[in-house]
């Protein structure tokens, strides 16, 4: 249990960071440590709630013809966040 304070300790002084990515020519520590333990996780576990909630959303979508739609939003931005986006980009420019 003592762990859990530590670790969101560590990843608040992490995202604290005054220095952005597109500061260095190469990718930043911070970034792409957030990156990697925080927002990739937390986008791929989006982009599954997304597919259910999309599923369970079937019946009503389906006969108003906006299945695309809502899979695009649901599913398909989670889902290229977390897969199709550079490491440590956070299209902060």
């Amino acid at each position: 249990m003592k762990m859990l304070p530590i670790a969101m300790l560590f990843a608040l002084l992490l995202s604290a960071s005054s220095v952005r990515a597109s500061d260095d020519p190469g990718l930043h520590f911070a970034s792409v440590a957030v990156d990697i333990f925080i927002a990739r996780p937390f986008t791929f576990a989006v982009s599954l709630l997304g597919g259910a909630l999309w599923t369970v959303a079937l019946p009503i979508t389906a006969p108003t013809h906006t299945m695309k739609d809502s899979f695009e939003t649901l599913v398909r931005t989670p889902w290229d966040l977390t897969f199709d986006r550079r490491l440590g980009d956070f299209g902060e420019e």
